[in-house]
Order: C-alpha cells, then structure tokens, then sequence
C-alpha cells in the first residue's frame, strides 16, 4: 500500500467533541478523529478546485456528508513528538455577551439573562501529523497540492497544510512497537496482550454505502458531489500518548522507520473484516 504523510500547523486552540457527553462538561480527544480529519481534506480540495466548501450547519433533517472517497484512507491527525500537546481545561460560567446588564437596571422590562454554564476542554499543539494511506498511489498526487491551504477543524480550531510527503510505500510486518495512530481495541483484545500505557476512547467511522465506487481519482475529492455515507458506526480505539507502557505487538503497515499503522484500523475504516 501507500501513505502520504501530511503535517498540519494549528493556528488556536481546537476542541473535538467526545461524544456521547455531557452538555455542560464539553471534552475533547487529544488528536483529530479520522472521520474530522477526512472531512477537513475534503474541504480542502474542493477550495484547491475553486469551489465553495460546504458550511458546518446541522442539517437534522437530510444531513450531507463531505468526506474523502473510500480508497482514501484519512487515520486521523496527532501530536507530533517532541513538541507541545496538552488539554487545557476552562470554563465558560457567566454571561454570553460582554455587554449584559440586566442586573443592573433599575427597571427590568423582562429581558431573561442568558448564561454560559459549560466547562471546556481545547486541544493545544504545536504541530500535528497524518497520514492518508490507499491501495494504489495513483491520485496521491492531488494531495501535494494542498500545502498551504487550511480550513475549521473540529468544533473548535483551524489549520494549515504545512507539508506533504513524497509517496512512501508501506510494507507488511509484525512489529512490537508504538502505533504512529489509534488502534482498534478490540485488535489488543484478541490478541490477548497485557497492554499499558494508553487511553481509551469512543469514536465513530463512516458507514459506507454498498454502491460507493468512483470513477476516477478525481470524483469524490476534487468535486462538490456529496459522499455516499449512510451514518456513523460507534467503535472503541486504544491511543498510545507515550512509551511508558508496554508497546503491543501488531501487523503493521510500515515505512521501516518512523511510520507503523495497525492494519486493523485501515480495515476498520474501510468498513472490512479485522486481520
């Protein structure tokens, strides 16, 4: 297979909702999901193609989906190491507007004062990087042109494109090392491995619809066409954060140095069997 390495240059704080949650305790997960980040470079190359990007208004009713085609597998975006990554946490209690002033009015005409009651989480990073891996490197390509464009990202934040990798073709090979991304737990599950040193999270992947073939490299990425997702699919990923714990030992798709992707979680993506 083949991997585009992409590294993205935060410009604020950004927050990616941990869903199910609370209304008024709004947490975040401390990378960029893989169906957000896929949605970003969506966006992205449709402003690359010169159109208007889709807002981010809910649409309750007949929700449109914007992601990469299927054959573009986005794993999510994280922490670079070596450089600054927390979660800072903070409150938003008061007042929704600077200039409130109900309460001091020596006659109330029944205007209701409008509060802020949520505690906030905001993922800060110095730097972020991703990966995109397909089965074929042709349309690759497209994505080398993206560097330099940037869009919301998440609930909360915004990016930048800063580089893109040459194509790296990736081999098979079972390592006991970090994963550069998630991992399935259900994949630690059954290999039944004493595993440590990682958080776990609910997150969610695309359901795919059954007729989801495209006819170029292009279609799907480089268009204003709507993806052909029929919902989310909740599943369960363990995030190693850092190598204090015991590394597990996994089939990966790898580069030989730096880059090891679990195979279980492109399959999972895809919307296949584990291996």
């Amino acid at each position: 297979m083949y991997c585009l390495q992409i590294n993205l240059q935060p410009t604020a704080a950004m927050t990616f909702r941990i869903l199910p949650g609370s209304i008024l305790n709004i947490a975040t997960y401390p990378f960029v999901p893989p169906t957000t980040f896929s949605g970003f470079l969506r966006r992205l190359g449709m402003m690359y193609a010169g159109l208007d990007i889709p807002n981010t208004r809910v649409n309750n009713d007949n929700p449109p989906f914007y992601a990469l085609p299927q054959r573009y597998c986005a794993l999510g975006a994280y922490s670079t190491k070596g450089k600054l990554s927390t979660v800072h946490r903070t409150y938003r209690k008061g007042m929704r507007e600077f200039n409130h002033d109900v309460f001091s009015r020596i006659y109330q005409d029944g205007d209701k004062a409008n509060f802020q009651l949520h505690t906030w989480e905001y993922f800060i990073a110095e730097e972020l990087v991703s990966y995109v891996v397909t089965d074929s490197a042709k349309g690759l390509e497209h994505f080398q042109e993206l560097v330099g464009y940037g869009c919301k990202l998440g609930k909360e934040g915004f990016a930048i494109v800063s580089q893109v990798s040459e194509i790296i073709e990736l081999h098979q090979e079972t390592l006991t090392k970090y994963p550069s991304t998630i991992v399935p737990m259900e994949t630690l599950l059954q290999s039944n491995q004493f595993i440590s040193g990682c958080d776990i999270y609910n997150l969610y992947r695309y359901q795919w619809a059954q007729n989801n073939t495209t006819e170029s490299e292009q279609e799907g990425f480089l268009d204003n066409q709507e993806t052909k997702v029929e919902g989310f699919i909740p599943f369960i990923s363990a995030y190693f954060t850092d190598n204090s714990g015991n590394p597990p030992t996994l089939d990966y798709l790898t580069d030989g140095n730096d880059i090891n992707i679990p195979i279980s979680l492109i399959n999972l993506l895809k919307g296949e069997a584990y291996v």
